[in-house]
């Protein structure tokens, strides 16, 4: 009795189409499943980016405004990024020789 019963499911035609329904709902149209994980991932990254890019700017543009206003952060950023220096002043670059062991 049992096994006719799911022999008569399996024989009948709205369960196939139902199956051929959701199978192609799930991955083949064009607002299916495995598009909108895909949207979600996205979203996730680009707000994650623009997080982090407005933490950027404000870092940013806190440090334009000591460049603007404070003259003694402005010849340490010289100094230290861009090796200037003044007249009548020697620079001499040190760097630490980084063994390589085998």
């Amino acid at each position: 009795m049992i096994k006719e019963k799911k022999y008569k499911i399996i024989k009948n035609k709205y369960f196939w189409i139902s199956i051929f329904f959701f199978i192609w709902m799930f991955f083949f149209d064009s607002n299916s499943f495995m598009l909108h994980y895909r949207f979600k991932n996205s979203i996730q990254k680009m707000r994650y980016n623009r997080d982090f890019l407005k933490k950027k700017i404000l870092l940013e543009g806190s440090q334009l405004k000591k460049l603007n206003t404070d003259p003694l952060y402005l010849e340490k950023l010289a100094r230290e990024k861009f090796y200037m220096k003044k007249e009548n002043e020697d620079l001499f670059l040190v760097r630490k020789e980084i063994k390589k062991t085998n």
